[in-house]
């Protein structure tokens, strides 16, 4: 009898521990490793097609915004230069630039689908991809020229895509990580990055609509009502300028996310 209670004792322990292994496997060892590879994949594609940012001449907001050759001879050079972001958009034609924050981690392209869903889960190859990848809002101008270009990319552990942004929320960390580049066709921009702000998904931050120069000057308003905190820009001189916001998901509360807000020098 003891012996039978004994065996059973043992199958169930054999059974119990078996079942913790293939939990184990599927829900931390495979998901893991699927995740690894994707990141090693991702990270090879990002390295064959990484522009050389700090030798990109820089262009201002004024010059990208009006750059007209002067006579047709100037056109045709121009357009035989190739753009800085070439390589990129021949692994995937949705490229629109790469952002590069210096010190900070995020170095990656940015792309602009039809939808600002697609590229929550798909690489640079277009495939499916648990990272995803830097995406400006669809509803924005391809060419940053709006006066809010908003870039969303996931948070995740490792300091991986947009997570670096979270640490803005000391304002130290912006004190030292102050300037960001966005290398686009035109060539490299310099961005200044001035507020932080934890808003709601649905927040007017994400406004991408401006009719007037009522309309620039109340959202600049309510950006510097709304931060956490800012620097000494004034909502009229934001008004003149092109923003730019990072956004990814914090998780201060259900649906919180973290903006970091620039302009365009």
């Amino acid at each position: 009898m003891k012996k039978g209670i004994l065996i059973t004792i043992l199958l169930l322990l054999l059974f119990s521990g078996a079942y913790a292994v293939y939990r184990y496997r599927q829900e931390v060892y495979l998901p893991e490793k699927r995740m690894t590879s994707a990141l090693d994949k991702q990270e090879k594609l990002f390295d064959r097609v990484r522009p050389d940012v700090e030798n990109i001449p820089i262009v201002t907001a004024a010059d990208s915004n009006d750059i007209q050759p002067a006579t047709a001879s100037e056109a045709a050079a121009e357009a035989s230069v190739p753009s800085p972001v070439e390589e990129v958009r021949e692994v995937c034609s949705d490229a629109v630039g790469w952002l590069y924050v210096p010190d900070t981690g995020i170095d990656y392209p940015v792309v602009q689908g039809e939808d600002n869903s697609f590229y929550l889960d798909h690489g640079l190859d277009r495939e499916s991809d648990p990272f995803g990848l830097p995406f400006l809002d669809c509803r924005c101008a391809g060419d940053f020229s709006g006066y809010t270009s908003v870039i969303y990319a996931h948070n995740f552990e490792g300091m991986l895509m947009f997570a670096p942004v979270g640490l803005y929320k000391d304002s130290s960390y912006m004190d030292s990580h102050r300037q960001g580049y966005l290398v686009t066709d035109k060539g490299r921009q310099e961005i200044e990055f001035f507020a932080y702000l934890t808003v709601p998904s649905d927040s007017p931050i994400y406004n991408t609509v401006f009719i007037t120069d009522k309309d620039r000057r109340e959202y600049a308003e309510l950006l510097l009502r709304t931060a956490a905190y800012h620097s000494s820009v004034t909502a009229e001189e934001l008004s003149a300028k092109n923003l730019i916001l990072l956004s990814t998901c914090t998780f201060e509360y259900d649906e919180a996310r973290g903006v970091l807000a620039g302009f365009f020098k």
